[in-house]
């Protein structure tokens, strides 16, 4: 059977099987028959198309053939994605593979898979989709499955380039090109050549975009698809947009739209729609670039097909503003906020770190399998060893008997064949020593990636969301204050004003915080340890939060005026004070107070801060210091926070040798504690 697309078949071959299916009289072939002239005729003629698969339909359902069942429904789903339907193509989809799971024609199956991802790629089901084609790799590397794998490992590209982790992107599409070469499929090679091409691009390795990208223009002329041979060619001409090539772009874009006047593929059209209002945004037509983004978004709202609505919500926020009309401008971002909201970045993200760890462990169970052939290997030649002995042994009584001479020389080449297993064993030793090693390193590195994952995870969470809603107020705010003149001369304007101020000083302290934290992350953070004593550094802030504290009329008391010298870097402990200070601040009621204690303990300094606010309850005292679990608190002043302070307060602390600790009570304050290591237990 042939229910994949074959593209260029002749009249000679469609009037070839309607000549055999008038004298066939097996019903299966000629269900058969009937699926393959579906499948001649989608390049030409959609409608004759979906005739014969509907007829191969009827035909297999008659007699109970499934194969022919389950073909057709896998064509009719092939010609409702062209012609945009989604919903039917889904619904056809998931009925063939209920009957290529009944029939267990794993290579269907796999196909179907990958099929099911990319319609479900189209909506905001963006976990759904990448589940589907993890579903297919997996399913496709254990039969071998080599064209199905190819899609598998491009489709997973994709939404690594989604969440911007461009390296993991290269490596599958990479890995799909070095299949599609071995397969030698024309279409797959130009299109993976292109999706490394444009991922080079935002790598900033432009002579490997550029060397892709001719390599990719070679193989169009090859590719008889007229469906595919127009998608190469609007991606073709999205490269050249992206390098700023505008005629070569224009010229590209022209040969897709001769092919799709013909063809008229509803998806493809919307992406040509698309296109045009991308270059007219380049060339600065905005009001040109705006009628055309309106058009493809009504193709794309027909279909149903959602994928591309957040770069179109930008990109006419972009041309709003520039024609002046920031009110638009600003409601296209919020749209754009809403649709990648939509798509759940976070789950699709904690779907490849899954995903990843899976991965991880096919490769420690190879190495285990390994280990167990080299086991096999040396228990055989412990029995080769064994009958080698034996023999020995006999031959040697054998040639005693004959003569004196000749066992001696047996004797000789017995020891030193001996000598040999022995190496080959200890060799084998070596091996084994190495690959225990290995699978030590191999769980470590598992238990890290966990971690990686889960900070990798809060990371984005907070920049996505956090540091992102400062910018949005700022933005609000200051189109109220441009566009409206009244505001200005309002009794509303002070308070728009310390509204900005605050937004401001809010998004610069967490971005500060980032910082730091990535700085302290990434090995960046120099470590100086030296004596100092900590007085300075108390006296410094308790000056610097003067008056925010008197802002909400809190005191803020030094019980002990002592002064150890301690040893430790001096800016990572300013930084831990300075946090602890400003979260007392924060967290206290109007007229309370702050009280700020030392002592010696055992030569260790051991500094306290507490004030009599809101306090913490026990859930929120167990998620504290912990990047996979912080959530923001807001102060008693709605002052906002991450959490993320106190996580880089505790990597300070720790770094300098020392620990720190807290006690709360909900509704009556917190304390905050750290200890650091003293010069030498004396007071200076």
């Amino acid at each position: 059977m042939i229910y994949l697309s074959i593209a260029g078949q002749n009249q000679h071959e469609i009037d070839s099987i309607k000549t055999l299916n008038l004298v066939e009289k097996d019903n299966e072939t000629l269900a058969d028959n009937l699926n393959n002239l579906a499948n001649f005729y989608s390049e030409s003629n959609i409608d004759s198309a979906y005739f014969y698969a509907n007829k191969a339909l009827e035909t297999s359902t008659q007699i109970g053939y499934k194969n022919g069942e389950a073909g057709a429904y896998y064509l009719l789903s092939y010609f409702n994605d062209r012609e945009g339907k989604l919903k039917e193509a889904i619904d056809n989809m998931q009925n063939a593979i209920k009957l290529y799971t009944e029939i267990r024609d794993s290579s269907y199956l796999v196909a179907c898979y990958n099929n099911l991802g990319v319609l479900y790629s189209y909506g905001t089901d963006q976990k759904t989709s990448l589940e589907y084609f993890i579903k297919a790799m997996n399913f496709a590397e254990t039969i071998n499955e080599t064209f199905a794998l190819s899609e598998a490992y491009s489709n997973i590209g994709t939404f690594y380039e989604y969440l911007e982790e461009y390296g993991s992107a290269l490596k599958y599409y990479t890995k799909a090109l070095e299949i599609d070469i071995k397969t030698n499929s024309e279409h797959n090679i130009a299109l993976s050549y292109i999706t490394i091409g444009n991922v080079n691009i935002k790598l900033q390795r432009f002579e490997n975009a550029r060397d892709s990208l001719k390599k990719a223009q070679k193989l169009i002329s090859l590719v008889t698809d007229n469906y595919r041979q127009t998608e190469l060619f609007i991606n073709l001409a999205k490269y050249y947009l992206e390098t700023n090539q505008l005629d070569s772009a224009a010229e590209h874009i022209n040969l897709a739209k001769a092919l799709n006047d013909i063809y008229k593929y509803d998806r493809l059209n919307a992406d040509i729609l698309l296109f045009d209002g991308d270059l007219m945004f380049k060339q600065k037509n905005y009001k040109e670039c705006l009628r055309l983004y309106d058009a493809a978004f009504d193709i794309y709202s027909k279909l149903k097909i959602h994928d591309n609505f957040n770069s179109i919500y930008r990109s006419k926020s972009t041309a709003f503003s520039e024609l002046g009309r920031h009110d638009k401008a600003y409601e296209m971002l919020q749209l754009a906020q809403q649709i990648a909201d939509e798509f759940k970045p976070n789950e699709i993200a904690k779907v490849l770190g899954e995903f990843e760890h899976a991965e991880a462990l096919k490769e420690e169970k190879k190495k285990l399998q390994l280990e167990q052939e080299v086991q096999f290997q040396k228990n055989k030649n412990e029995v080769i060893l064994i009958r080698a002995k034996l023999h020995g042994a006999i031959i040697s009584i054998v040639f005693l008997v004959i003569i004196t001479g000749l066992v001696v020389y047996f004797y000789f080449a017995k020891r030193k064949h001996n000598e040999q297993l022995e190496e080959n064993y200890r060799i084998i030793q070596e091996q084994k020593s190495l690959l225990e090693e290995s699978f030590l390193n191999l769980k470590n590195n598992e238990k890290k990636l966990s971690q990686l994952n889960a900070t990798k995870d809060k990371f984005f969470s907070i920049i996505a969301h956090d540091l992102k809603n400062p910018f949005n107020v700022l933005m609000g705010l200051s189109d109220i204050v441009i566009t409206d003149p009244e505001v200005r001369h309002s009794a509303e304007f002070e308070q728009i004003i310390d509204g900005i101020f605050q937004t401001a000083k809010s998004g610069y302290n967490l971005l500060e915080n980032l910082l730091e934290w990535a700085r302290s992350q990434t090995g960046d953070l120099e470590y100086k340890p030296e004596f100092w004593a900590i007085g300075e550094i108390i006296s410094l802030n308790t000056n610097l939060f003067k008056e925010s504290a008197k802002a909400k009329n809190i005191m803020i008391c030094t019980l002990n005026q002592t002064d150890y010298k301690i040893y430790a870097d001096y800016n990572m402990v300013n930084f831990v004070v300075r946090n602890l200070m400003n979260n007392a601040i924060k967290f206290s009621y109007q007229n309370s107070k702050i009280e700020i204690s030392q002592e010696l303990k055992d030569d260790l300094y051991v500094f306290t801060i507490q004030d009599y606010g809101i306090g913490m309850n026990r859930e929120t005292l167990e998620k504290l210091f912990k990047i996979e679990s912080t959530h923001p608190i807001s102060g008693t002043a709605n002052e906002k926070g991450t959490g993320l302070g106190l996580i880089i307060c505790k990597e300070f602390i720790e770094k300098n040798g020392g620990s720190i600790w807290l006690e709360s009570k909900e509704g009556k304050g917190s304390s905050f504690h750290f200890n650091l290591p003293v010069n030498d237990g004396k007071e200076t």
